[in-house]
């Protein structure tokens, strides 16, 4: 078997469910290969309790892997062992998980149709085992589908399908259902994917981050994928990288593949690669060394604001930055809400709230109507020019890659640090909105916000006769 890009380790002495969830496919008819061994040995160790010590499990791997037989297993295995157990799964459509179990998953479980409750109802399918009650069943990928229910198990496949939105509103979904269900777990399984994978690939990051600093809680994460100094195309490197090559799949299969996909997507595919993301402008290993949970707030009259809205008006952001005592800029986003109406209201309590040394924006940006109304309100503006804005620009993506700059996490802004480009302007260059897979109004905001601390007028000192 190839070696794994990155894959969490198992702990000495553990118990682990793997085994298990191994026997069940044997039951079904299957031999578990063992790349799904060994992902099940770790993802499944259990605590002195019993419980699973990882919450999360990440797993990508190139396409025709085995992931969907794996994750029947596991799945099946955790209704089977959990009195009145809920294992529920979801795929890029609701109707694509419904199809799958009816049409893949059931014939599986022929084997064990005198131990199973089987309902075949639209909407309404699952099995259930009659020793244990519990259940595996599909939901749609929407925010309501598991209002009201429990999980002890969700397991999201093809992720790289569901772009930041869908995502975060997958993960809302999900986590008050296992808020009663100690050991519960969430399973994401994919493929590598393009520039609107951001969910994906916040999960991606993550997981690598949690093997190289030998994470064995929380978080567990698996990838096979092909090696920058392989070339994802050359036959020759196939059984190289590739985890079920000569198994489930053949050069004949792989060759077909290539032949209709073109090399690209061929090596997003099959070759498990971040074909696009790979070169974003601001590097991950830099952006998450500035963050910084503990961040203290700043006192008034020490901070400037700054303030952005998304291209399609989806979303608007103010951020706040200053400079703690060792010089630092810090970064923090104050506000981050959709749609913009909200905006210039927020902006006139802000100032008043923290009197802000200034409040600045991209004149030439999506921003004026809110920058007009918030000056009809009394509010005093900096509007950045365009010369100004590509200088700030390039000031914070030279502050990161120094280390002068720490920012508290936010969804919105990492997600838009993450796929932030570059634009030409003039004879520099500054974020490129028009071509981002999500808003950048988060980093933008933060931005100007940056450089208006900096070139704010000093503050007047008090009054005094000498």
């Amino acid at each position: 078997m190839p070696t794994p890009a990155y894959a969490t380790a198992r702990t000495p002495g553990r118990r682990t469910n793997g085994p298990g969830v191994a026997a069940v496919a044997r039951a079904m008819g299957r031999e578990l290969m063992p790349w799904q061994r060994q992902v099940n040995d770790v993802a499944l160790e259990l605590d002195d309790d019993g419980r699973y010590v990882y919450q999360l499990v990440v797993v990508t791997v190139p396409r025709q892997s085995g992931k969907t037989l794996d994750f029947s297993a596991v799945g099946q295995h955790r209704a089977l062992t959990i009195p009145r157990g809920r294992a529920w799964f979801t795929m890029q459509k609701g109707q694509d998980a419904r199809d799958w179990f009816l049409n893949e998953h059931l014939p599986l479980m022929s084997p064990f149709s005198a131990e199973l409750q089987i309902r075949r109802t639209n909407g309404g399918e699952f099995s259930k085992w009659k020793r244990t009650g519990g259940t595996f069943r599909p939901f749609s990928p929407t925010p309501d589908a598991l209002h009201g229910k429990t999980t002890d198990l969700v397991i999201v496949d093809e992720a790289w399908a569901f772009d930041v939105m869908r995502g975060r509103e997958l993960d809302g979904a999900i986590v008050p259902t296992q808020a009663t269900r100690p050991g519960a777990q969430v399973w994401k399984l994919s493929t590598a994917g393009t520039d609107a994978s951001i969910w994906l690939l916040a999960a991606v990051e993550a997981g690598r981050a949690a093997v190289r600093a030998g994470r064995t809680s929380g978080l567990a994460y698996f990838e096979w994928s092909c090696p920058d100094e392989l070339d994802p195309v050359d036959e020759a490197s196939w059984p190289q990288y590739h985890p079920a090559y000569g198994r489930t799949i053949g050069p004949g299969a792989m060759a077909a593949a290539l032949e209709i996909l073109g090399p690209e997507e061929f090596a997003r595919a099959y070759g498990n690669r971040w074909v696009h993301n790979v070169s974003r402008v601001i590097p991950a290993d830099v952006w998450a060394a500035a963050a910084d949970e503990t961040q203290p707030l700043p006192s008034t009259r020490t901070l400037a604001l700054g303030f952005d809205v998304a291209l399609d008006r989806s979303d608007a952001a103010i951020v706040a930055a200053w400079r703690d005592d060792a010089g630092y800029l810090r970064l923090e986003v104050a506000e981050a809400r959709p749609a913009s109406g909200w905006l210039s209201t927020r902006l006139v309590e802000m100032g008043g709230k923290w009197q802000p040394r200034a409040i600045a924006y991209d004149a030439a940006g999506p921003a004026l109507d809110v920058a007009d109304a918030a000056s009809r309100a009394g509010v005093e503006l900096a509007p950045l020019k365009a010369r100004e804005y590509a200088a700030a620009c390039a000031a914070l993506l030279q502050g990161l890659v120094d280390g002068k700059v720490r920012y508290r996490p936010h969804p919105g802004l990492d997600d838009a640090a993450a796929v932030a480009g570059k634009r030409t302007l003039g004879d520099a260059w500054a974020w490129a909105r028009r071509t981002a897979a999500t808003s950048l109004a988060p980093l933008t905001a933060a931005t100007v916000a940056a450089w208006a601390l900096d070139h704010a007028p000093a503050p007047v000192g008090p009054f005094r006769i000498w």
